[in-house]
This record gives structure tokens, C-alpha cells and sequence, in this order.
């Protein structure tokens, strides 16, 4: 293994967007297991508590949780600001904003529909992205996670891939304006089996393998302006071997 994937994460901040979901809750467990700081901001009390239960005493507490929401540019500004000011540094963020709808083809879409699924989301993402990616450290990088009807269509799901589209394209607008002053990537995940979800197929990924997958990616510096498809758990150990070698 490289020096650069041993890089420790214990004076890191990492901040999960996204972090009281399915999803980002292996990706906050996995970043504590590393020994970073993890920050998760949500407006929802009662979702943050829940995580924190979820997390357990042994991990919690570098866990922090911010009563703040980042559904608009202000919003997104004054989370950023805030979090720069009371840590000191940003060096992660790994944005798991979004999930799953079905039911509706295109013609079927309700203004409610659009307005929720992709409006929401992709203002989300690029508030974010707007506001965190100027304030990352020097060595920072920040993810973006996405699906996999991001770039497969999916049958009655189409504003689902719509929104995974242009997320995917911000990042690559991102890494084209960064000219690798700063990491920025993307998991495209498949299936993934979770607390909603518990059973699956064996191939499917876990949470906690989700999160694996965002830490090495963190910690591999040679893992830049990419897209890295996680759709089974072949894909992650191919990952986590590269990321390793």
C-alpha cells in the first residue's frame, strides 16, 4: 500500500451532507471508523438524534451535528461559513443528497414531482458544491454520490435520472474549471442494501461499503475528475484494490 492511501484522517473534518439518509449513514460510520471528525448537517432534529443512536456511543463522539439546512445558495454560504469558523478547516465533503422515486412516467410527471425530485435535489448539490468546494483544504477533495439511473435510464423513474445527469455533468464541470487545483469525483452506485432495505441480492453493495469506498477515495490522492462506478461488490474490490496498490 501506497504512503498516500495510509494518509491518516484523524485531524481531518469531513462533512456529509446527506448524512441521516440510508446511504450516508455507512458513509459517516466509515469516515469515524477512520478517525476523521464527521459533520452532518440536516434541519431535521429528530434525524440527526436518530443518527447519533445509530452511530453508537464508541463512535459518536467525533460525530457532529448541526442543526442547518442547504437547500438554497444563502443557506449553503452560511453552512459553509459556519463550519470554517468553528473547525478551522474543511477537508472532505461527500455529498449524499437525494434518493430514490418511481411510479410516473415523464408525461405523468406532476409540477410537485419535478419540483421534489429534481429541482430540490440539483439545487441542493450545486448549493453545496458552490459553497464547500472554494473552502476545501489544499489536499481536500470532495464526492458527489449518485445512482445508477444516472446514466442508464430507468423505466418510470425518469426525472430520478434527469437530476443524476446533471449532477454527474456538474462534476465534470467542476474538474474541468478546477484544472486539478482541487479533487473532486463521483460513486455511481447500484442497488444498495441498507436499513430501509435489509435484504438484496448477495452482489449488492452495503452502506458500509459505500462509505469504504468514499474514504479510500478520500484518501487516494491519484483519484481525481473521476467517475467511480460501484454497480456490485466486484466494482468495490477492484476499487479498493487499485486504491490500495
Amino acid at each position: 500500500m501506497s504512503s498516500s492511501t495510509k494518509s491518516s484522517l484523524d485531524s481531518k473534518v469531513v462533512v456529509v451532507p446527506g448524512g441521516t439518509g440510508n446511504v450516508g449513514e455507512g458513509i459517516v460510520r466509515a469516515f469515524l471508523k477512520a478517525g476523521a471528525t464527521v459533520i452532518v448537517p440536516s434541519r431535521s432534529r429528530s434525524r440527526l438524534a436518530e443518527l447519533v443512536k445509530l452511530i453508537g456511543p464508541e463512535l459518536a463522539g467525533q460525530l457532529k451535528t448541526v442543526a442547518a439546512g442547504y437547500a438554497t445558495f444563502d443557506e449553503a454560504d452560511q453552512l459553509a461559513t459556519k463550519l470554517v469558523t468553528d473547525f478551522g478547516h474543511i477537508d472532505h465533503v461527500v455529498a449524499s443528497v437525494g434518493g430514490w422515486w418511481a411510479g410516473k412516467a415523464l408525461w405523468q410527471t406532476t409540477d410537485d414531482d419535478w419540483q421534489k425530485v429534481f429541482v430540490d435535489v440539483a439545487t441542493s448539490h450545486m448549493a453545496l458544491a458552490r459553497s464547500f468546494v472554494p473552502r476545501l483544504s489544499e489536499d481536500g477533495s470532495y464526492t458527489t454520490i449518485a445512482g445508477f439511473s444516472s446514466q442508464k435510464p430507468y423505466p418510470a423513474a425518469g426525472i430520478v435520472s434527469m437530476q443524476g445527469a446533471a449532477q454527474l455533468m456538474m462534476r465534470q464541470a467542476l474538474s474541468a474549471e478546477l484544472g486539478g487545483q482541487r479533487r473532486v469525483n463521483d460513486l455511481i452506485l447500484g442497488p444498495i442494501i441498507n436499513r430501509s432495505r435489509p435484504g438484496g441480492d448477495p452482489d449488492w453493495l452495503t452502506s458500509d461499503q459505500v462509505g469504504e469506498a468514499a474514504v479510500g477515495v478520500a484518501r487516494t490522492p491519484s483519484i481525481t475528475d473521476e467517475h467511480v462506478v460501484l454497480d456490485n461488490v466486484d466494482d468495490l474490490k477492484k476499487a479498493l484494490a487499485r486504491m490500495a496498490a
